[in-house]
């Protein structure tokens, strides 16, 4: 056969040509074995055999006898002369066993059972003397395998013939012990050695194509000419020495790049290659989590990609969504995996997700979108809500979203009522109706309100004199909306006028309720008339009562316009404690008073404004008093001979305010400019504040104390006397302002902007009462070289002893707080301590700009003893924040968060601070915070930046300067 590769044998054709009677159970199960893939077919089930004779006699080709002959008489010559045989040696002995034995198989075998048939006794022959023979069978198997080789190698071989020699060794049942065997052990090297070899030197998209170029061309052969039993092992050894010896080296070396790029086919064929080994699908999920957290980390963390975080995050989503319906076949196990992923990474960072989805949504459904159109903007609602999902602080999410909304909803900002309904529905059904009471309340509150400006529309037309102004007012209730702090400010006479005619409409048809305005969101539209002619200008309250000075008088100082409008900066709240003989303290006051004093200038009544100063200091006339010989009193003495003096005193179980009592001196020309007498006034009021013993008395809203020719405002008030533990209280006594059912806004605009007052919602649970504003400066070698007012806050995550994530926020309190540092021409350190509390503010001095700014923070507190380490301590040394010009303050009324590490912030409200050449202990020029500036578009609020007032005056002030003596007039 060697000898003669130009004739192609075909042994198999002889298993269905044997014309014997007898077959060994083996060549008939090969007769009937299903051709189809799958690593070997099931034997068909057995049918009844019947045998007919041949309607028409088979015929004989016309010379087949003669052909047969010459060929026989010529192959025993050729054999006699020993020349080569032209002819096929198998077809020679077909020739001779139909011509001559297989008629003897017909007659005499037939008379004999228990002789073989000359095919099954000529194949035993055949696979004793000649397949098995050593020698014969090693040739044979060597041959076999390097074809194979060669062809694994990329040379074309004589497929047909490995198909024959292969049936052959089956027929002959050798093919297991003589072939197979040798053939898995070779193929098991080669790709050894191959998957080594090409893990080194190709990347993995093309080492996983070559992979699976591989099983394709091995099921090719096992369809082609190895017998179908091999399939399984085979393909087995395949992916074992190409996939399975590699799978974390290809997920290391490659996924990554395969997902940042979105290979789609490429990973497609992973997940295929994957599945395909066992343990596959396993380590590709642990990575595939991996990748997802590492990437949805840089993301969150990052507080540079604040702006962009909710885009970035829900681009992420649908790509991780995309891979998995094409490339994971929707596999349940990776969806869920997805979904833990992203709930682990989101929440890395504490409340600033939350807050940030929140605005996102409000981005969105805020007027003035044209991004998307309607079915567009609840495709990406749908979306939010996905991610809404993952994060744990839905709490703050809430906080942030009702602020949003009550903005859009009181200065007619929604972009479709539609879209926000549909979004209440959403967070409805997601997290339930408790969660959305408010919310709907809210809405209901703007539905009521505008049935009853129809209601006052028509009241006005039937008053006499209905005036020029068009009210527009929203009756929100308590307890629905954020909370707002109130400010009181000089309306005209006109405002007052209309605020007393909607306050007899509305309470004419709703007795028992109070009402309480809110002047903080209120907008106005003046119409201003030049030379040039008419403008109108859409401005806030605060800017309408400045602009309407202009009509009486063309220039007006900051001290002027802050006295007439009342527009000026609500004081944080001082701190104020009186303690007895032996040190113990007996009472607290933290509380904001502004004042409000009529006094005489030269016949003509004045009115000043002004504000108990934080540098009031506590009296020696006060006391804790001493049984019931004396009650307990508080005296703060301030500015040139002024004072307020709280007589407390106690009944049952309760203790109270008993007589309020202010000393002012109109001699002090700095309150009183231009006084007609300048004798020391006295005013006082009996009972104003009353709580329990053993609670503190707490009022957020304000509370007005009239007096003859002066008016007193308490708010942000927290007040105990009687102490016995030196400290407050934790239970409280809360004012009647702060329970206060509905209230009311005040804008003068013809159709919206509104505010509310301040309700006593739950704030989130993360995120506790705003800290209180403390002093703090250090002094140096040529004075003052920090000076320092902030409230300040301190945020940790840690993980508690269960493994859970726990929250620790802390509130520094000024008076427990101590503070001391150091400061030399380049650098400053201030370091504070609270409790077991301690926070290192480090500034430094860029020389080349003239600037100083925070470089770094140090923070270390002892947590809950829950805490897995209690001890904790964080810093960060590379920061540029809190900056400002040497000479002038940063001051930044909104809340900063100063992130130390990924666990720890320190959070800074209503800071304002200056390094550095410092004028005694005053402030320099003020630059304003980013923050702050950004908010100028939307009505001034409590606590509003001074750039953000002077801008005001200097606009007022410019349009005065142009007025051609005609005046503002309000619509």
């Amino acid at each position: 056969m060697a000898d003669e590769p130009q004739k192609k044998p075909h042994l198999s054709a002889l298993v269905g040509h044997t014309n014997g009677l007898t077959k060994p159970a083996s060549l008939a199960a090969t007769g009937t074995r299903s051709t189809g893939g799958g690593g070997g077919g099931a034997t068909a089930s057995s049918k009844k055999l019947v045998i007919k004779n041949f309607r028409e006699r088979p015929k004989l080709p016309d010379n087949y006898t003669q052909d047969t002959w010459q060929k026989l008489h010529e192959a025993v010559g050729a054999i006699q002369s020993s020349i080569s045989i032209k002819y096929n040696l198998e077809e020679l002995y077909q020739i001779m066993i139909r011509s001559i034995f297989l008629f003897l198989d017909r007659t005499y075998v037939l008379q004999n059972s228990v002789l073989p048939s000359i095919w099954d006794m000529g194949l035993e022959l055949f696979r004793n003397h000649i397949i098995s023979d050593k020698q014969v069978q090693t040739k044979t198997i060597d041959g076999i395998l390097l074809l194979i080789e060669r062809e694994r190698n990329g040379e074309a071989v004589d497929r047909s013939l490995l198909r024959s020699l292969l049936s052959m060794l089956s027929d002959l049942q050798v093919y297991k012990e003589s072939f197979e065997q040798r053939f898995l052990e070779e193929t098991n090297c080669l790709y050894a050695a191959e998957g080594q070899r090409l893990m080194q030197e190709r990347e993995v998209p093309e080492y996983l194509h070559h992979v699976n170029k591989r099983l394709e061309e091995e099921g090719d052969r096992v369809i082609t000419y190895l017998d179908h039993s091999t399939q399984k092992p085979l393909i087995a050894c395949v992916e074992k020495q190409l996939l399975g010896e590699h799978l974390s080296a290809i997920l290391q070396k490659g996924l990554d790049s395969l997902l940042d790029e979105n290979r789609i086919p490429d990973l497609t064929q992973t997940y295929q290659l994957f599945s395909r080994v066992k343990g596959g699908q396993q380590i590709l999920l642990q990575h595939w989590s991996e990748y997802i957290k590492n990437f949805g980390t840089t993301i969150v963390v990052n507080p540079e990609k604040d702006k962009d975080m909710v885009q970035e995050l829900l681009d992420f989503k649908d790509k991780v969504d995309h891979i998995i319906e094409v490339c994971f076949q929707k596999n349940e196990k990776f969806i869920n995996l997805m979904k833990e992923s992203f709930e682990t990474f989101i929440n890395k960072r504490p409340n600033k997700p939350a807050e940030l989805i929140a605005k996102y949504v409000d981005s969105k459904l805020r007027a003035g979108n044209k991004e998307a159109t309607d079915e567009e903007l609840e495709r990406i609602l749908d979306k939010i809500m996905i991610i809404f999902r993952f994060i744990h602080g839905k709490d703050v999410f809430e906080a942030f979203y009702k602020k949003d909304l009550a903005k859009r909803l009181l200065v007619g900002k929604s972009a479709s009522v539609d879209a926000e309904k549909s979004m209440l529905s959403k967070l409805k059904h997601e997290c339930g109706a408790a969660f959305t009471s408010k919310l709907e309340g809210m809405f209901k509150d703007m539905e009521l309100s505008k049935d009853v400006m129809v209601q006052f529309k028509q009241y006005m037309q039937n008053q006499s004199d209905p005036g020029n102004i068009d009210l527009t007012v929203n009756i929100l209730t308590m307890g629905y909306w954020p909370t707002y702090t109130p400010m009181e400010v000089h309306l005209n006479s006109e405002m007052i006028k209309l605020q007393e005619v909607f306050k007899t409409f509305y309470l004419g048809k709703h007795s028992g309720r109070k009402l309480q305005w809110q002047t903080t969101l209120g907008h106005a539209v003046l119409k201003a008339e030049f030379k040039e002619g008419k403008k109108e200008f859409q401005v806030s309250l605060f800017q309408t009562l400045v602009l309407l000075m202009f009509n009486e008088g063309d220039e007006f100082s900051f001290e002027e316009i802050k006295m007439a409008t009342g527009v000026g900066f609500l004081q944080a709240s001082s701190s104020f404690e009186v303690k007895d003989s032996s040190g113990k303290v007996c009472i607290i006051a933290d509380l904001t008073v502004a004042f409000s004093v009529e006094y005489k200038n030269n016949g003509q009544k004045e009115f000043v404004h002004f504000f108990l100063p934080q540098n009031a200091s506590v009296d020696s006339q006060s006391s804790c008093g001493k049984d019931n010989a004396s009650h307990p009193v508080l005296v703060l003495d301030f500015g040139a001979g002024h004072s307020l003096t709280l007589n407390f005193s106690e009944s049952a179980d309760k203790y109270q305010v008993e007589e309020l009592v202010f000393h002012y001196n109109l001699s002090d020309a700095t309150l009183f400019p231009n006084s007609t007498t300048g004798e020391v006034k006295t005013v006082s009021q009996k009972s104003i504040i009353q709580a329990h013993m053993g609670t503190k008395y707490r009022c957020i809203n304000s509370k007005h104390i009239n007096m003859k020719n002066v008016n007193v405002t308490f708010s942000n008030v927290t007040l105990e006397a009687y102490l016995t533990n030196g400290t407050f209280s934790v239970n409280k006594t809360e004012c009647a302002e702060d329970k206060v059912s509905t209230t009311t806004v005040v804008p003068t605009t013809p159709k919206r902007t509104t505010s509310q007052v301040p309700t006593t919602n739950p704030t989130p649970t993360s995120s506790p009462s705003n800290p209180a504003v403390g002093k703090y400066n250090v002094t140096g070698p040529n004075g003052t070289c920090v000076l320092a007012y902030m409230g300040l806050q301190l945020n940790i995550t840690y993980q508690k002893k269960d493994e859970k994530m726990g929250l620790d926020l802390l509130n520094f309190i000024p008076r427990n707080t101590t503070s001391s540092g150091r400061c030399d021409n380049t650098s400053a350190l201030l370091n504070l301590t609270f409790e077991k509390t301690n926070v290192i503010f480090q500034f430094a001095l860029n020389s080349s700009a003239e600037k100083f700014f925070l470089q770094g923070v140090n923070v270390s507190t002892i947590l809950s003893p829950e805490a897995k380490n209690p001890e904790f301590k964080a810093s960060k040394n590379n920061m540029s924040e809190l900056r400002a010009s040497v000479g002038n303050s940063y001051k930044c009324s909104s809340e900063e968060n100063l992130q130390v590490t990924d666990q720890a912030f320190v959070n800074v409200f209503n800071v304002q601070i200056q390094i550095f050449k410092i004028d005694g202990d005053k402030f320099g020029p003020v630059e304003e915070c980013q923050l702050d500036e950004n908010n100028m578009l939307i009505p001034i609020i409590v606590g509003a930046a001074l750039a953000g007032l002077v801008l005001i005056v200097l606009i007022a002030y410019l349009i005065g300067r142009k007025r051609s003596h005609a005046g503002y007039q309000t619509i």
